[in-house]
């Protein structure tokens, strides 16, 4: 598999991740006297969270952003599962905290790469797993086929599991939807990807094998591949169980595990590196292709970077203002899901102005490869040259435009930073429920109370 090349190409960024690791100390940190992922590091103060932001920006650099389920996303949230574990609890001779802090302590110690897995296909939303279970729909999710003494056999699938093919592990797990008829659908299991029985169905490539990078950058350079898994009578042993077959803590596992709060840190550090180089990408443009000067240009790419400087901003509060809980440092959720909201938006809207800003000049982009026919070589570099680059930087800079807007790359991506976080209008509704405005509530009565009796 790996001499695939949308396999070999990807996995050389993802190795970054731990070459790092090696060429930085500051990546590193002594757990026990052992030297492990910064990632790992169970964050006590603002200042461990601003360490592991510095460290995940460095991560997300080497993709461009590009890249968003590297290891340390899952890593984030093991790193402080063992604080989270003990409110898994015990089921009869399952002991699911214990489970949990022995698998993490794997993963830290081991240094893994574990891919999550946590969408159910979208077969009928109106009707429920039971439901469509009963109807014959065997792989509308993941559920309990057969229960063991030492385990369960689980049949089923998950959707959109991203860089499921190059991952060690799979962490499967449920979003808080179950309904309490679901009992078989509620599980949380952690197992290795070539565990018989797990078969990882890739969708198809954003790659193109017959064309040069100068004509791709991005497209040619890595492609998380997402993927389709589905489990064939698969065995999960007692062990590697988090849940079994109990609804409310199904439901309640991703934020009870503490995973929520820390990926999302990550995840968000992330998107605002992206969000960097699309904005970079916009405001090159405008000086190259002697667009700046202009003030409505000046305009929209100054909206771009009050964008990047709000969410940048964001990220920072969400530390200063993150509070101790179960002996963790954790960031203000309330901030990341306002981060989570916009920078969709942010990010659409960078990805407009490169769109206007390079134009038919994008679409009209020759191959490469006429620079090596003779007979208009010499008339196409005199056609693309100005004073303000070369024919040849001209075309790598508009293919770099056109590559992250309108290829299947660049679409893929967009679509990515919409829904990787979940349905953005739930974002809003789930910020919106927990927004406190006691204090608003307070001046209102106020000034009510005065007009009400007269008083200024």
């Amino acid at each position: 598999m790996a001499s695939e090349p949308v396999f070999s190409t990807t996995l050389e960024v993802i190795q970054r991740y731990y070459e790092l690791q090696k060429e930085n100390k500051n990546h590193t940190f002594f757990n026990n006297g052992i030297e492990s992922s910064v990632m790992f590091l169970v964050p006590k103060s603002v200042k461990d969270l601003a360490k592991k932001r510095q460290i995940y920006e460095e991560v997300a650099r080497e993709s461009y952003g590009m890249l968003g389920r590297t290891p340390d996303f899952i890593n984030a949230g093991v790193a402080v599962l063992g604080n989270y574990a003990d409110d898994l609890g015990t089921q009869g001779k399952l002991d699911f905290a214990f489970n949990a802090k022995n698998w993490a302590n794997h993963v830290k110690y081991d240094d893994v790469f574990v891919s999550h897995a946590i969408q159910n296909p979208q077969l009928d939303r109106q009707k429920t797993l039971s439901q469509l279970l009963n109807q014959g729909q065997e792989f509308a999710g993941v559920w309990i086929k057969e229960t063991r003494e030492d385990g369960v056999i689980i049949r089923g699938a998950k959707q959109v599991n991203t860089l499921a093919p190059l991952a060690d592990e799979l962490l499967i797990f449920n979003l808080p939807d179950l309904k309490p008829e679901d009992k078989k659908f509620a599980l949380a299991f952690a197992l290795p990807i070539a565990t018989p029985g797990v078969k990882v169905i890739c969708r198809k490539s954003t790659m193109k094998p017959e064309q040069s990078l100068a004509d791709y950058p991005l497209s040619q350079a890595f492609d998380e591949m997402d993927a389709f898994l589905l489990f064939d009578d698969v065995f999960v042993p007692n062990d590697a169980l988090f849940v079994c077959g109990d609804v409310e803590q199904s439901n309640a596992f991703f934020e009870v595990s503490g995973l929520f709060n820390h990926t999302a840190h990550q995840d968000e550090v992330r998107g605002f590196i992206k969000l960097e180089f699309v904005t970079g990408i916009a405001v090159r443009l405008a000086h190259q292709l002697g667009l700046f000067d202009f003030q409505r240009v000046q305009e929209k790419l100054g909206e771009l970077s009050v964008n990047l400087e709000m969410i940048q901003s964001c990220i920072i509060a969400s530390e200063v203002t993150g509070k101790i809980q179960n002996g963790v440092f954790t960031p203000n959720m309330q901030t990341l899901l306002a981060v989570r909201a916009k920078l969709t938006t942010y990010y659409d809207e960078a990805l407009r102005v490169i769109a206007e800003l390079s134009a038919g000049s994008a679409v009209g982009v020759p191959d490469f490869c006429s620079f090596s026919n003779p007979d208009i070589a010499k008339m196409l570099d005199s056609a693309l040259t100005s004073d303000l680059m070369t024919a040849e930087e001209r075309m790598l800079l508009l293919n770099l435009a056109w590559d992250i807007t309108s290829e299947s790359f660049g679409q893929r991506q967009r679509v990515y930073e919409f829904l990787h976080g979940g349905n953005p209008m739930f974002i809003h509704l789930q910020h919106l429920r927990h927004t406190d405005l006691t204090q608003a509530n307070q001046m209102i009565d106020k000034v009510l109370d005065n007009a009400r009796n007269g008083k200024k």
